[in-house]
């Protein structure tokens, strides 16, 4: 297992990041924020994003400042707390998984694509919890079990490699 992030074979799952869920998360905005970042630093090096919503009809959709018709995006409805079974089996090797909550849906699922051989990487300040200790075991959890945890900005100069990389100059307006 490499550490290294190859682009070809990466992509981003968000999980739940709905309206009626999103203002109960510890510190919401950092989160929604983040996981906008996330979704702009994928358009720019073409990775496919997946997006699911954890019982739609109770919940509400994503939040609109995760703009999913500006990236062409539907989400998959779920019930389960893992998203593994509802999403699509042509999932790329590497796993990007941001959103809501880290201790339930985030932390089911990142095991679950694991089991599936996947390599999961956890987006750390993309994900977010009711509660702060609930939030911080489960990153603890994902990290002692060699789950790579990332921020947005780290992901991001990961996947360019270089200051010479065409992205760099579409990344600081991202990231600034």
């Amino acid at each position: 297992m490499t550490w290294r992030l190859d682009p070809a074979k990466t992509g981003v799952l968000i999980l739940d990041v709905q309206q009626r869920l999103v203002p109960a998360i510890h510190e919401h905005a950092r989160v929604v924020k983040k996981v906008a970042d996330l979704l702009a630093v994928a358009e720019i090096f073409g990775l496919p994003v997946f997006v699911t919503e954890q019982v739609p009809e109770k919940l509400g959709p994503t939040v609109p400042e995760i703009d999913l018709k500006k990236y062409g995006l539907r989400p998959i409805p779920k019930s389960a707390f893992s998203a593994a079974s509802v999403l699509p089996s042509e999932l790329p090797k590497t796993v990007l998984v941001a959103g809501i909550e880290t201790h339930i849906c985030v932390r089911q699922t990142v095991y679950d694509l694991r089991l599936g051989d996947r390599n999961v990487c956890v987006i750390g300040d993309a994900v977010g919890s009711r509660a702060p200790l609930d939030h911080q075991l489960a990153l603890d959890e994902m990290r002692h079990d060699k789950i790579l945890i990332l921020s947005v900005e780290s992901l991001a100069w990961e996947l360019a490699g270089s200051a010479d990389s065409p992205t760099f100059k579409r990344l600081l307006a991202v990231l600034k």
